[in-house]
């Protein structure tokens, strides 16, 4: 059985998989807005997906977002991310520049978690794991296919990589091309839970194929799972709303 991770109000790793909500608005208005509006929806954390913000990479508007979400959150844990281009994001920034804006991130004491993409390398990941847990705070280490599903091994393998490379939840998220890419996905995410499993996880099949994979993390292992209040941040992501309900049934 996993590790329990509690994050303020929020604990990982078992139960029901909690429910993510990315907000990836362009300005400070249009986001004030959409927090605003979380009034109404089923959710236990937030992500910021930096990446879709205008500015984000001067340092006083980061700040001046992150302490909206803390004063507006109160006791909602807040994860951070910049999401690059590769990884099915919108940031287009060098390793030594991400990594820098993650860092001042870490520094501010505003978030809770902050997402880091494997693909930024290790040394990266092992500067950042080490910083946040300097200051307290948790890493989600992430790795996105936009165009396939890779074999099973290589799925459970990345998790495993960096599961020992320090990080407090891992994250692998993969594009079907076919129902048995979604098949593959599952099997992988049911071999960390019953072989692999020392922290947290998260596991997707991305597109409206892969759409069953956000509801069954609860059969499978995933503990996490994102829905939409507004716009998708990744195809196939449901509503909030009916994403709880249905979590709730099965």
């Amino acid at each position: 059985m996993c590790k329990l991770l509690t994050i303020r109000n929020m604990t990982l790793g078992d139960g029901i998989p909690k429910i993510c909500i990315p907000l990836t608005d362009n300005s400070l208005n249009r986001l004030n807005a959409s927090i605003d509006a979380l009034e109404s929806v089923p959710f236990d954390f937030v992500e910021w997906r930096a990446d879709f913000y205008r500015g984000f990479e001067d340092a006083d508007a980061r700040r001046e977002v992150l302490a909206l979400l803390r004063d507006k959150l109160s006791d909602t844990p807040v994860l951070f991310t910049i999401r690059s281009v590769p990884e099915m994001g919108t940031a287009d920034l060098d390793t030594s520049l991400y990594t820098d804006i993650c860092l001042s991130v870490i520094e501010s004491g505003l978030a809770d978690l902050i997402d880091v993409e494997l693909s930024r390398g290790r040394q990266t990941m092992n500067i950042l794991v080490s910083a946040a847990h300097r200051a307290g705070m948790k890493v989600i280490a992430s790795r996105h296919d936009p165009l396939a599903t890779p074999d099973k091994s290589v799925i459970v393998d990345t998790l495993c990589t960096m599961q020992d490379l320090g990080a407090d939840i891992v994250k692998f998220a993969v594009m079907p091309q076919c129902e048995h890419d979604v098949l593959t996905l599952l099997d992988a995410t049911l071999t960390m839970k019953k072989e692999h499993c020392k922290t947290p996880f998260i596991t997707m099949s991305m597109s409206r194929l892969g759409a069953v994979s956000r509801i069954c993390g609860s059969v499978f292992g995933s503990s996490v799972t994102f829905g939409a209040s507004g716009m998708q941040s990744a195809p196939g992501q449901l509503p909030a709303g009916i994403l709880a309900e249905v979590l709730k049934y099965l």
